[in-house]
């Protein structure tokens, strides 16, 4: 059965889709079978793997809606072992045409489990919205574990404390099994000192691993979003890709 990962920040700009897009292609380019799930309206992920929102005929948002199924929904994206459950900007109005009740916030865990979808892949990654309503609530009752982007900024640090209540609170209603699997720390200059102390500083946040894979604030990270191509194929031989690869070697031993 597929293990999900969701990639959950409150902070937009953190580097939170591009480590969902990135990560999910380094565990498909070692030979992982994964499903990339967009559950951000803003449609980053979706559009980062090559597809255009506005072009969609089916997404998630019919998913929630009961109008397809899950296998219907997703697509294959241009790299082998890489598939996408795509999102559209209609998914901001799916909350309010939906029933009222507890079943809102499992939807996406029992649509996966249909038809065998979980079964199909080895990982499945959720991009969840910079906030901490309904898509991400769905994505963390989905889910198994919880990677926290972090950017080396004292404003992040602080909002990590509402991750992690967050988290606590799907656990208590929705997910006993959930678990936070690490901090990833994005924008990492290491030849600063700010950087340098922030990130060991994190290191003694209790209970809460921080990856030694870090990822660099480089201008190829920022070109593969208007190149609709993940690192690793945008640029292989770059430190950033590198970076992801040792990411995706973290996650797998970890998990």
């Amino acid at each position: 059965m597929g293990i999900g990962i969701a990639c959950v920040s409150g902070k937009g700009g953190v580097g939170k889709t591009t480590t969902a897009i990135n990560l999910a292609a380094a565990l498909a380019e070692g030979g992982r079978r994964v499903l990339t799930v967009d559950c951000d309206p803003q449609s980053n992920l979706t559009s980062g793997l090559g597809q255009d929102p506005y072009a969609l005929t089916t997404s998630l948002g019919d998913l929630l809606s009961g109008r397809v199924a899950a296998r219907d929904a997703i697509l294959a994206t241009g790299w082998d072992n890489l598939d996408l459950l795509p999102a559209t900007p209609d998914l901001t109005a799916v909350e309010a045409e939906l029933p009222t009740g507890l079943h809102r916030e499992t939807l996406l865990r029992e649509a996966l489990a249909q038809d065998g979808v979980r079964l199909a892949y080895d990982f499945i990654l959720y991009d969840t919205p910079p906030s901490f309503g309904f898509h991400t609530v769905n994505a963390l009752a989905a889910t198994d574990y919880v990677i926290v982007p972090l950017q080396m900024s004292g404003f992040a640090v602080r909002g990590l404390k509402e991750v992690l209540r967050t988290v606590l609170l799907a656990q208590g209603r929705l997910n006993p099994e959930l678990r936070v699997l690490g901090i990833v720390p994005t924008f990492v200059n290491l030849r600063t000192n700010f950087s340098r102390q922030l990130l060991g500083g994190l290191a003694e946040l209790a209970g809460l691993r921080v990856f030694e894979s870090v990822i660099p604030p480089t201008v190829k990270i920022q070109e593969t979003s208007l190149a609709s191509v993940p690192i690793t194929a945008y640029a292989p031989g770059s430190k950033a890709a590198a970076a992801y690869r040792a990411l995706a070697d973290e996650v797998v031993r970890s998990v």
